[in-house]
């Protein structure tokens, strides 16, 4: 017998699984566009990654969503206070080097909620009965303590609560004096990184391991809220939907390109022993 015929077929075997491993694992993501000729599309064009990307996506965000990051996982992790690196410093130490940005996002914050703020006032009386209930009866005390029974009786203390409201609703509508609110709250802003208090003498790491439980208790309600409120898994579709085929190939081949050559390797191994039996049956 020919030498040929007991070399050929191991050897053809071999290179035939190799190459096939190969281009199936190379189809995965290419081509990464369609490909077509003279009008046609060419089949398994794009490969199956680029072809299936939001399908994919969704099934993975979902995965992970209901499996991985669920809200009693993300609760438990983020409320352990282990896992937070904290300083052994006090937090007047900890907000001194940025207490420029935080007295500026202070004074941003303030300037957007001050208007609305000043627009909503005028309105909590009428949307809100128990809170006008409860100032009238407060206005109504001030009178009792401060003026005498006799005079009491030729006071309107219903009316003077209605002129109070009024006079203060005029006032805070009027543009100049809410400038001036405004740039009073600046004023203490400004003198809040400077002020000495209990709470920036406060050391931080000494705090939470004194308060432990308080503090666990408090970094769950947040944590489950977040988990809850968070649409993670429409967060997680949306990165990967936007993700670059070209990347996510180099990504998934830096994580599994070893596996994945050893996958082409072994099928060539595999079809020069099927090659080998061919010749032994």
């Amino acid at each position: 017998m020919n030498i040929l015929n007991y070399i050929l077929p191991p050897l053809l075997g071999g290179i035939i699984a190799l190459s096939t491993n190969w281009l199936a694992i190379k189809m995965l993501f290419r081509p990464h566009k369609a490909k077509y000729i003279f009008g046609f599309k060419i089949p398994f064009t794009p490969g199956l990654i680029p072809k299936e990307r939001e399908r994919l996506a969704k099934k993975i965000a979902e995965a992970i969503s209901t499996r991985l990051l669920t809200p009693e996982v993300l609760a438990k992790e983020l409320s352990d206070p282990s896992l937070w690196q904290l300083p052994d410093i006090t937090i007047g130490e900890a907000i001194a080097p940025y207490a420029a940005q935080l007295t500026d996002g202070l004074k941003d914050l303030t300037d957007k909620l001050l208007p609305k703020a000043l627009e909503t006032i005028p309105n909590l009386p009428a949307t809100h009965p128990k809170l006008d209930e409860a100032l009238a009866a407060f206005t109504q005390k001030i009178i009792d303590e401060n003026v005498s029974k006799l005079a009491g009786l030729f006071v309107s203390k219903g009316k003077i609560y209605e002129s109070i409201k009024t006079n203060l609703f005029e006032y805070l509508s009027n543009p100049e004096n809410q400038e001036e609110i405004r740039e009073k709250l600046h004023e203490i802003i400004d003198r809040l990184p400077k002020q000495e208090t209990n709470l920036l003498n406060i050391n931080i790491q000494k705090f939470f391991e004194k308060e432990k439980h308080a503090v666990a208790g408090v970094l769950e309600v947040v944590a489950t809220y977040l988990s809850q409120n968070m649409p993670i898994q429409a967060m997680i579709e949306n990165k990967l939907a936007s993700f670059d085929v070209a990347e996510a190939e180099d990504v998934i081949l830096s994580v599994a390109g070893r596996e994945l050559r050893l996958i082409i390797w072994l099928g060539g191994l595999l079809g020069f022993i099927i090659g080998c039996l061919m010749i032994v049956f």
